[in-house]
């Protein structure tokens, strides 16, 4: 025969429930992957160290597949000295446990870390990747006090979309710790990976949809250089915002070097954002920041003659222009648009014709469409014999003193109008 159940009383029960909501529910923290499984990988780069070591005090790139896969790397950074340390599917705990082989010993003056993607995929929470990160951190500095440590965000994929608030509340954390920390650097490239429509730009992203494309890596290399500027032009607005709707000149440093930019067009309300060393494309990427917040009336652009400098074609710069031009007509639709011609000088001059190829196709974009013009400098910084004006130039011979700077004034004021 079955005996019936015991009923609890009122009071009992009543006393269990309160227990039970009064106790903290303790989750186990989610067990480590073993970092074993890079043996063969982190061997082979001690080989390789062995045989051709690497220079000291050099840019170390340092995590998972897409610091692994990113080829181009050594010819993004020009002259600056770069290690390549990724290894594919590798997770923060890994770089944690592998610091003291492949990231110690070559003492690098900066370290960008690019991991946590795969944490997070793997199932580990946002606070675990800060915490690994964290632990990253503790182990350089105790080794190498002096090395600069900056933290790439985690990228949003087509691939893994479903992951992404857990990846933004990730980069939120280390983004976080890296301002109270005050020394360590937080590169975020995470928006410029969204179109339009909040959505990763299927462009930037490889076959599989997870890995970079070179378009990618043209993102991630312009935050890499730019942050800081923008983040200069931000506390700058901050503490003495321009006024809208006047001229907005942005570019390469023939723009940062126009000391006296408002003394020579006093009657316009112009701001310089030019960030020296940029390329057509590093406009195009901080649209939104260095000139979107002014709405202009009118946008000087100067940028193109480093892209051929950095091994870019015409057509590349051409390509870049038409996309900076496209995201005006998008986001402000009456803003002019008028481009100084890449200029010739001593320090380049072996790229000319490559610079007049680069001319030659973005004045034919201006004269088809009338937002657009093309301020042409060339011809007028150029002596009898067809070859620079010598006394226009600094002595690196690439930069213009007051001479040349007096030729722009003459020759892009009437465009300002």
């Amino acid at each position: 025969m079955k005996l019936p159940i015991p009923l609890l009383n009122r009071r009992t029960f009543l006393l269990c429930v309160a227990w039970t909501l009064a106790t903290p529910v303790v989750f186990a923290a989610t067990k480590t992957a073993d970092p074993a499984r890079f043996e063969k990988a982190i061997a082979a780069f001690e080989a390789e160290d062995k045989a051709s070591p690497p220079p000291r005090e050099a840019t170390l790139f340092y995590g998972a597949s897409n610091i692994r896969l990113w080829k181009s790397l050594p010819q993004r950074f020009g002259k600056t000295k770069v290690i390549n340390r990724g290894f594919g599917g590798s997770q923060l705990s890994d770089c944690v446990h592998f610091a003291d082989r492949v990231v110690i010993p070559y003492a690098p003056k900066t370290i960008y870390l690019n991991a946590g993607g795969n944490d997070l995929h793997a199932g580990r929470t946002p606070e675990e990747v800060l915490a690994d990160f964290q632990a990253f951190v503790t182990k350089v500095r105790a080794a190498l006090p002096e090395t600069k440590i900056s933290y790439l965000s985690i990228p949003t994929s087509p691939s893994r979309w479903s992951e992404v608030e857990q990846v933004r509340k990730a980069n939120q954390l280390i983004a976080d710790y890296a301002k109270a920390d005050g020394k360590v650097g937080f590169i975020n490239f995470f928006p410029h990976l969204l179109g339009a429509d909040g959505q990763p730009r299927p462009e930037l992203f490889v076959a599989d949809k997870l890995h970079f494309s070179e378009a990618g890596y043209d993102v991630v290399t312009s935050c890499i250089r730019w942050q800081s500027a923008m983040d200069g032009f931000a506390k700058q607005d901050a503490t003495n915002a321009p006024a809208k709707g006047g001229i907005v000149f942005v570019g390469s440093s023939s723009i940062v070097k126009w000391k006296s930019l408002a003394q020579d067009f006093p009657e316009h309300k112009v701001l310089n954002r030019g960030f020296g060393g940029s390329e057509l494309f590093d406009s195009v990427n901080y649209f939104d920041r260095a000139v979107l917040p002014h709405q202009p009336r009118l946008i000087v652009l100067y940028a193109g003659g480093n892209d051929i400098n950095a091994g870019k074609t015409p057509e590349r710069v051409e390509s870049d222009f038409k996309a900076f031009v496209a995201l005006v007509k998008q986001k402000l639709p009456q803003t002019r648009v008028a481009y100084i011609s890449t200029a010739g000088n001593p320090a380049r001059w072996k790229q000319v014709d490559q610079v007049r190829e680069a001319n030659r196709r973005i004045e034919a974009i201006t004269k088809a469409d009338p937002q657009l013009a093309f301020i042409n400098v060339f011809p007028h910084m150029m002596g009898p014999d067809g070859t620079p004006k010598p006394d226009i130039f600094v002595e690196d011979k690439l930069h213009m003193n007051e001479k040349g700077y007096a030729i722009w004034k003459e020759v892009v004021g009437p465009y300002l109008k």
